[in-house]
């Protein structure tokens, strides 16, 4: 079976080339939760790869113009008569200079190429490439892998990658590198995002193969050096006045391969498997729709390297609540209480997300009028705390009176004094908008929500 995507293939032979990308872009706000998973907001899209991986080879390639052999000399800094130890030893000290690596001028990499050009015609010992026949020659530069090891260290070159794959397969050698990560999602309801919970899912990771440890070979097999590029990992050529490298095409920039009799029958030479694991998941009190749960070293092993495993990002949805609003960390609540409750005031008890909580109503209490309870809300998980229970109080007015019961009320009402008789619709406009800053957020969501419905029946 193969992938339902291709994995890219990174080359050690290249030096110079870019870490290998992440094939996502990713929304920075990932919050550490100390020992327990990250958790933060995400965007990153979903892939799911789910058999054997296909590679795809990416070429490099890197071009030298036409250069006169007196402009080599000057790039060089040497005399026309230098010896080719002294060029040898005047590239070192320019290279170790201006390496990109290390010189973070903006033109050091421009300078590094035109130094790197003017040693791989003039520079090698033996004389095999000389200026005399730099052009046209079509003969094959040694390997600059190599002569970086030297400056910089063995992180360099085709000696890096010191294993192998079978035969059309590339190696996944030593360079370390991480491997991609895996997106899945996951359902909970209002109650389980209020207390947290932890859940089981099943992933199917690539990994390591047991079998090689990673190699790609059997164990006793030894890698041999590629025939084409002698190890390099680079081909280079002349091509009309230019001198082209690009990555080696037959092992496709490792430097190495071996025989298919000695490939791996596990990972058949790849060095990586698919595999089903169950993981446990814990999803932290206060979690929020949207947000992401990130399981480090949970994700796929790298196709191009030995390396630590990518992440696993779990994308959570929370079911919405019947009964309250969630802005944030703060709960928003709609209490109805009766008549006689609000004009003469009583306690009622109040099911927070944290328990129930007994609210006195104070006498008078109006329409809409809005109660705070601090730090009764949901578990802010990004920082510390709760957020609040707001409660948006509504008066449960009586229908169908008696004659009786209107008389009571009518003597009632006649009982007022002004102050009291005083209609709310004919208060002042400093009253009038003190009062409807009191509506609670509940209140405004359940109009608007209303006159939607009412547009979309229409």
């Amino acid at each position: 079976m193969a992938f339902n995507r291709p994995f890219y293939q990174k080359h050690f032979c290249s030096s110079l080339s870019k870490a290998f990308q992440p094939r996502f872009s990713y929304n920075p706000s990932i919050l550490s939760l100390s020992s327990k998973p990250l958790l933060g907001f995400s965007n990153k899209v979903y892939s799911n790869p789910s058999t054997q991986p296909s590679f795809i080879n990416k070429r490099e390639f890197h071009s030298t113009n036409f250069v006169k052999a007196d402009d080599l000399y000057k790039i060089l800094g040497v005399s026309k008569d230098a010896t080719t130890s002294e060029i040898k030893k005047k590239y070192y000290q320019l290279a170790k200079k201006l390496h990109p690596d290390v010189n973070k001028s903006p033109n050091s990499k421009e300078e590094f190429f035109k130094i790197q050009e003017a040693y791989d015609v003039s520079g090698f010992p033996g004389g095999g490439y000389g200026f005399s026949d730099a052009y046209g020659s079509g003969r094959t530069a040694p390997s600059m892998e190599d002569i970086f090891s030297q400056i910089f260290g063995s992180g360099f070159g085709a000696n890096a990658s010191n294993t192998s794959k079978g035969s059309g397969s590339f190696n996944r050698g030593n360079f370390s590198s991480q491997g991609d990560d895996i997106n899945t999602t996951i359902n909970i309801t209002f109650a389980e995002a209020i207390s947290g919970v932890e859940k089981k899912i099943r992933i199917n990771p690539i990994v390591e193969c047991s079998t090689c440890d990673g190699n790609g070979h059997k164990k006793g097999a030894k890698p041999k050096k590629c025939a084409s590029c002698k190890g390099t990992g680079r081909q280079t050529f002349s091509m009309g006045g230019f001198m082209v490298q690009q990555t080696c095409s037959s092992c496709g920039g490792s430097g190495s391969s071996i025989s298919k009799q000695d490939s791996c029958n596990s990972c058949s030479g790849r060095g990586v498997v698919q595999t089903s694991e169950t993981v446990t998941v814990a999803i932290p009190a206060g979690v929020d729709n949207g947000m992401t749960v990130e399981m480090r070293s949970n994700g796929n092993s790298p196709v191009d390297g030995k390396g630590p495993r990518g992440s696993l990002y779990v994308h959570v949805k929370v079911a919405e609540s019947d009964v309250y609003i969630r802005q944030g960390a703060d709960i928003y609540y709609d209490e109805t209480i009766s008549l006689s409750q609000a004009l003469l005031g009583g306690e009622v008890t109040i099911p927070t997300v944290q328990g129930k909580v007994d609210v006195t109503i104070k006498p008078g209490t109006q329409p809409f009028d809005e109660l705070r309870l601090r730090g009764k809300g949901m578990k802010k998980v990004q920082s510390f705390g709760h957020g609040d229970f707001y409660i948006t109080v509504n008066i449960a007015i009586p229908k169908n009176l008696s004659d009786i019961q209107k008389d009571l009320a009518q003597k009632f009402l006649d009982s007022l004094d002004d102050n009291q008789k005083q209609d709310p619709n004919n208060k002042s406009s400093s009253e009038k908008n003190s009062a409807k800053s009191k509506k609670g957020l509940f209140a405004k969501l359940k109009d608007q929500f209303s006159g939607f419905q009412k547009k979309k029946k229409q």
